[in-house]
């Protein structure tokens, strides 16, 4: 064999070689480690989240406190009997309070939403000055109990600036 066919001869081997290497040894690794990069994006992932649990919960009393004190306000937002005759004097209350007449609370039928759930809605006129109105409005809004402004109709009384205001208000309670 001659130098000139010895060296193409090691040079198609090494080609071979390195064909073979690069299909059977070096891109099934590329893959591995592709796939244990994003297994170790994961376990990071988890472990920021795990973090972040334990740094919001450091004291576990504190948590179990701030949890009673949740499902304490979601027991009032959504009570277990619908409790109309409250509800409605809480209405007849905040009315007065700001000087609005309650001129009228209707209740309607009961109406079962879900398996647990009940709406009632209550049919309301109230009637006084705009600032009166938007005063009832806010203490609506911050009742503890959950409910629903569905409709609500402003009709002005005159040159007074008197207003009367029908409203459609929906209370939600777990009744069995």
């Amino acid at each position: 064999m001659k130098a000139d066919e010895r060296l193409k001869l090691i040079l198609v081997s090494g080609g071979v070689l390195f064909c073979l290497f690069y299909f059977f040894v070096h891109l099934p690794l590329q893959e591995r480690c592709r796939e244990n990069e994003a297994q170790a994006l994961q376990l990071r992932e988890e472990y920021i989240a795990v973090q972040n649990f334990q740094n919001a919960h450091l004291n576990l009393t504190e948590y179990q406190t701030e949890l009673a004190q949740r499902l304490e306000r979601a027991d009032k937002a959504l009570p277990v009997h619908l409790n109309q005759g409250e509800f409605l004097g809480r209405l007849q209350a905040d009315a007065l309070g700001t000087g609005l007449q309650l001129e009228e609370a209707l209740p309607r039928e009961r109406q079962a939403l879900e398996e647990q759930c009940v709406a009632l809605p209550v049919q309301l006129k109230v009637a006084g000055d705009y600032f009166q109105l938007l005063d009832f409005l806010q203490r609506l809004r911050g009742e503890e109990r959950f409910y629903q402004l569905r409709q609500m109709r402003v009709h002005a009384q005159g040159d007074s600036g008197k207003l009367e205001a029908e409203m459609l208000l929906v209370m939600f309670a777990e009744d069995m």
